[in-house]
């Protein structure tokens, strides 16, 4: 309890940290007119956007799973809106843990494999934003406003990109060697359980096998290559939702602008505020001012727009799932512990 409560403190305390650096010398007026003057029809054809980048998440998800077992699309659907509107109401990433345990609950399969699967989407979609912003680097649209210090950002990003990308196939050679040498590998791993105590090894080996399983989808060419062409599809999708925002705010900027932006954002979820709030915009903002030109107010506005379109209306579909599941928000929240359960 006291390990959660300082997980938490900290959530929060880095989204008011970033918050404050984000709207940090911006004009209210200025941000509150532009997003006044944003038009409501592009606005909401994004939101479109965003909704089917999730139903195609949620199907990808399915894919995924087949080597653990066939779950029902309803099921995948609602959790995964359930547990992208806990990532956007709950700190310190909750909903990345919620999403799998609860489909695990509902559809009778190993917890441990659903929750390698969250790993297994993680690998897709990371290679997919690499790729799509590697795109980027040899094929850079129009930047006529780079300064010094927008051309040394976009190098050190550039080189971070490469260097993630290296790390990304070493990381997947080591998860197709699991496959090959799984029993040794098991066996490895759960021998100092059983000098413990023998009789938590064998839970432990099905622990960990059910584990593998859930990553069994990068084992097998024909899955690998169908999953590989939904995840460049569905974020190629989220890059057209960036596209219509721009356009939103009468910024027309080539699609290719958006690989940066959506890899921008990336990284700024990445910091375990919920729903990224503070991250996800100042890493938007940075993207649009110091490689594009944008004004701060307005790129202020349009961060706040992107990331309202992101995550406010997967959270309210999310809201209403929660009792088509059978549970109710507290049984959300304390579905974490359970994470090792089977």
């Amino acid at each position: 309890m006291a390990k959660k409560a300082i997980r938490i403190g900290v959530s929060l305390a880095l989204m008011v940290v970033l918050l404050a650096v984000f709207l940090w010398n911006v004009d209210f007026q200025e941000v509150g007119r532009s997003l006044a003057g944003a038009d409501i029809t592009m606005l909401i054809a994004a939101s479109l956007v965003a909704l089917f980048s999730y139903g195609l998440r949620a199907l990808r998800w399915q894919f995924i799973l087949r080597p653990v077992g066939r779950v029902r699309l309803s099921s995948v659907l609602m959790t995964t809106a359930v547990g992208y509107a806990a990532l956007s109401l709950l700190p310190a990433r909750m909903g990345d843990l919620i999403r799998p345990l609860l489909l695990a609950r509902r559809e009778k399969i190993p917890a441990s494999a659903s929750l390698a699967s969250i790993l297994t989407e993680r690998v897709f979609d990371l290679w997919s934003v690499v790729l799509f912003f590697l795109v980027f680097i040899v094929w850079p649209p129009h930047m006529p406003n780079l300064d010094e210090q927008a051309q040394h950002s976009l190098e050190v990003l550039s080189f971070s990109g490469y260097v993630v990308g290296g790390g990304l196939l070493v990381g997947t050679g080591i998860l197709l060697g699991l496959f090959r040498y799984q029993e040794r590998f098991v066996e490895l791993l759960t021998r100092p359980i059983g000098w413990i105590k023998e009789s938590w090894r064998q839970p432990a080996t099905n622990f960990f096998n059910h584990f593998l399983d859930g990553l069994r989808v990068l084992q097998r060419p024909r899955d690998l290559i169908i999953t590989t062409v939904a995840s460049i599809f569905m974020w190629y999708v989220i890059c057209w939702q960036v596209r219509f925002t721009l356009l939103a705010f009468d910024v027309d900027l080539p699609l290719r602008a958006a690989y940066l932006i959506v890899t921008m954002a990336v990284i700024g979820l990445a910091v375990p505020t919920p729903g990224g709030v503070g991250g996800f915009h100042k890493a938007t903002q940075v993207a649009m001012t110091l490689f594009f030109g944008i004004g701060l107010n307005e790129a202020t506005g349009i961060a706040i727009a992107y990331h309202a379109i992101c995550f406010v209306p997967i959270t309210i579909i999310g809201l209403f799932c929660v009792p088509l599941l059978g549970v109710n928000l507290r049984e959300v929240d304390s579905v974490e512990p359970e994470a090792t359960g089977e």
